[in-house]
């Protein structure tokens, strides 16, 4: 998602046009009784509804609580809907990292919700190859235990590389074989990672496997010729 929408229409995007308002279909006295009873679905059509008023007033506020109560149910829609939120500071904070970790829950719902996995995957790799979040915060599919296991590794992938050696000099951290895979794999591109490595090296060298790996991975031979020459 190279070029983003105004936030108004970026939040018709992701809630208006998904599907018909259900406002427009369903009783709306019915809609909230579902909602109130824990329906995750009628939360999010809920929500849309307050967010456009279609059936009810228009209320922003309102529409937020029933999104946050669908996405704490693991309503993929209103995941990745509250990613967007995050992600360009419409109605909360701006943040980046709450994006992403709402994009991560949804990205994992391929299974159940295509659709809205599919659009929270390619959102968390357009942020990390902007350096707005790190590789690892894009890597949907490691598990995600109560506290964020991200291993610090980048902000704008330049800054957060550095780490203190023992006496007291910055010392850039090599790229290992799995962060170039979640690299690739969650959407950066091959020639944005090849100037990544040139800057950093890798801590691995390029074996027959790992190789093979990596051009599975979707790595062009630029990139495997980067690795072959990068410092260790």
């Amino acid at each position: 998602m190279k070029h983003r929408l105004h936030p108004i229409r970026l939040i018709a995007v992701y809630i208006v046009t998904v599907a018909t308002i259900a406002a427009q279909t369903t009783d709306v006295a019915t809609l909230q009784r579902k909602a109130d009873a824990g329906d995750a679905k009628a939360q999010w059509d809920l929500a849309q509804a307050y967010w456009v008023g279609s059936g009810v007033p228009k209320d922003p506020a309102k529409g937020l609580d029933w999104l946050r109560k669908s996405a704490s149910q693991g309503y993929a829609g209103a995941e990745v809907t509250l990613g967007v939120l995050y992600q360009n500071g419409v109605q909360v904070g701006k943040d980046p990292h709450a994006a992403a970790s709402w994009f991560r829950k949804a990205a994992r719902q391929a299974n159940h919700d295509a659709k809205h996995a599919q659009a929270a995957q390619a959102d968390l790799g357009a942020m990390a190859a902007q350096g707005v979040i790190s590789v690892a915060e894009a890597d949907w599919r490691a598990a995600e235990p109560g506290s964020e296991p991200v291993k610090e590794a980048t902000n704008n992938q330049d800054k957060n590389r550095d780490v203190k050696n023992n006496g007291g000099q910055s010392k850039a951290t090599p790229f290992s074989l799995s962060e170039v895979e979640t690299g690739l794999t969650g959407g950066i591109t091959t020639k944005r990672m090849a100037t990544l490595i040139s800057q950093y090296g890798v801590d691995f060298s390029l074996s027959s496997s790992a190789k093979k790996r990596l051009t599975d991975d979707g790595a062009d031979d630029t990139l495997l010729q980067t690795i072959a020459s990068a410092k260790r």
